[in-house]
């Protein structure tokens, strides 16, 4: 799918996916972009970036327009800098090429995460218990658990699973939270650009955005890996798919399973 349809430019809120270290993904997301900003204006907002850093994003944003810098990879670099974006934790050359791209096409730009502050203090269980969505049942309780599980290669303790929960419908309700706020601020349609998880069309984002937004066009588009086994139907829970080849990486699992024997008791890992 190089070519994007025509209901994207209809869509008050557009959720593109990503597997966070795939190149091929990222260069087709940049390529949807490049062609849906020569149509229509919009706000990008970031997984990548935390919510709390939103004020510092706006200034460095005005700074740069001020100082009548070119839109170029070393002004996408200082903004990033600015708003916290976290070097270690995400690959930036993926992200470059999209921070640059609003630049040149003034488009504004959105923090959408929950800090590793705030994640640690609910998965620690000592903040307060964030709310499920309305009408939400045992089954999307067992899905987002599994999920959740699943994403974690099942090697976390079963205790620590419900806290992990309860912080990704944070993380879900923190992104659609932003979008309807920047939505507001702009008055354009926004862009989320996030892991494929967070666009579930049946537990994350758009939950989220149909309970707060209830007359706006939402649209979930994943970019997954092929031949990745999935324990869901991709058709069901995405508006749209595309597939790219997959990333040749470590084992995470195996990655996460040593630091899981390097952690203290009762500690989770961080992941981003």
């Amino acid at each position: 799918m190089d070519t994007i349809p025509a209901a994207w430019l209809k869509a008050d809120f557009l959720l593109l996916g990503e597997v966070h270290d795939n190149s091929a993904g990222h260069a087709l997301r940049l390529r949807w972009l490049q062609q849906l900003v020569q149509l229509r204006k919009v706000a990008l907002v970031f997984e990548q970036l935390d919510l709390e850093s939103q004020s510092a994003l706006d200034q460095a944003v005005q700074q740069w327009h001020s100082s009548g810098a070119a839109a170029d990879d070393a002004a996408s670099k200082a903004i990033a800098e600015a708003a916290h974006f976290n070097f270690k934790g995400w690959k930036w050359p993926l992200y470059t090429p999209v921070v640059t791209l609003a630049l040149a096409h003034g488009l504004p730009l959105g923090a959408a995460n929950l800090s590793r502050a705030q994640m640690a203090a609910l998965m620690s269980g000592s903040g307060p218990v964030p709310p499920e969505p309305d009408h939400w049942g045992e089954q999307q309780r067992l899905n987002l658990l599994q999920e959740v599980r699943e994403g974690h290669c099942n090697l976390m303790p079963e205790a620590q699973l419900p806290l992990m929960v309860a912080a990704q419908r944070a993380r879900d309700d923190g992104m659609a939270r932003a979008m309807i706020a920047m939505h507001q601020r702009t008055g354009l349609p926004v862009v989320l650009l996030a892991g494929n998880g967070h666009l579930r069309r049946d537990l994350a984002v758009p939950v989220w955005l149909r309970q707060r937004a209830p007359q706006a066009r939402v649209l979930s588009v994943a970019i997954l890996e092929r031949d990745t086994p999935q324990s869901f139907d991709p058709g069901v829970v995405y508006d749209a798919v595309a597939w790219v080849p997959a990333e040749v990486r470590p084992d995470p699992c195996e990655a996460l399973r040593k630091r899981l024997s390097g952690s203290p008791p009762g500690s989770s890992p961080a992941t981003p």
